[in-house]
């Protein structure tokens, strides 16, 4: 299926939701994750996840998530459910979640260029290549 797109290549804001099924056809549902065509403009949803007891993995369930870690602190070695090329913009709201780094690039493992400990307005932007994570950027705000 070919994308829909004016002569000069770029793909006209009408022509979103045609482009998100065309990638979905060919690549599986929810493949593009949360994305939606707002007023011509790209927007992704944010997705909060509160991880639980003790929780040492989570699910990567969108490009765009808001993270709370539970009350005694959560050490995260690996997260799960990516697809080859994802972006996951991960928001922090406390400062009781460290992601690890563990250079293994064995599946779902997180290649960081240091541990990650998560603060109130902290993002960590990362990568996944089809099996880990890799670190594009981290943020303290």
């Amino acid at each position: 299926m070919a994308l829909p797109q004016r002569a000069d290549g770029v793909i006209d804001g009408d022509d979103w939701d045609e482009v998100i099924d065309a990638i979905e056809t060919r690549l599986g549902t929810g493949a593009v994750g949360n994305i939606a065509n707002t007023t011509n403009i790209v927007t992704r949803t944010r997705t909060a996840s509160t991880l639980g007891l003790g929780v040492t993995t989570f699910a990567a369930v969108g490009e765009y998530m808001q993270i709370t870690g539970d009350g005694a602190a959560n050490t995260v070695a690996t997260i799960t459910a990516g697809a080859t090329g994802q972006m996951l913009v991960l928001v922090f709201v406390d400062a009781l979640v460290t992601i690890t780094d563990t250079d293994a690039h064995t599946a779902n493992t997180v290649d960081l260029s240091a541990a990650f400990t998560s603060a109130d307005d902290t993002i960590l932007v990362l990568i996944f290549d089809g099996t880990s994570w890799y670190e594009v950027s981290r943020s303290v705000n």
